[in-house]
This record gives structure tokens, C-alpha cells and sequence, in this order.
């Protein structure tokens, strides 16, 4: 999903379930639909691994 001239960042990936995954992306967006390809589920809660910044996201997986 990112290009190679971008950062990538390490991001904990939070299902509503419960279970975590680790997810690199250059992006809050792009962890999260890398999430989703991961975990085939669609609400998920991205953290930044580095900064502690979270943000919530609500994909159509369907």
C-alpha cells in the first residue's frame, strides 16, 4: 500500500474484539485498510506505535 520513498510507521491495530495486530503503513489510513485485508473485519482502532496517537475507523469489508 505505501510507496517506497514513504515512512513507514509501526501501528497496533485494535479489532472490536478484542485482538491486536501489528500493521506497518505510511499512514493512519493505510494501517487501517491493511487491517482489514489482515483481519477481514471492518471497525477497527489504529494507535501509532511511536506517537500513542489513536484514531478509530469503520470500513465496508463486504
Amino acid at each position: 500500500m505505501f510507496h517506497a520513498t514513504q515512512d513507514v510507521h509501526r501501528f497496533e491495530a485494535r479489532a472490536l474484539s478484542g485482538a491486536t495486530y501489528e500493521v506497518l503503513g505510511a499512514s493512519f489510513e493505510d494501517a487501517a485498510l491493511e487491517f482489514a485485508d489482515l483481519a477481514h473485519e471492518g471497525e477497527v482502532e489504529i494507535t501509532d506505535c511511536e506517537t500513542g496517537e489513536r484514531r478509530c475507523f469503520r470500513l465496508d469489508v463486504g
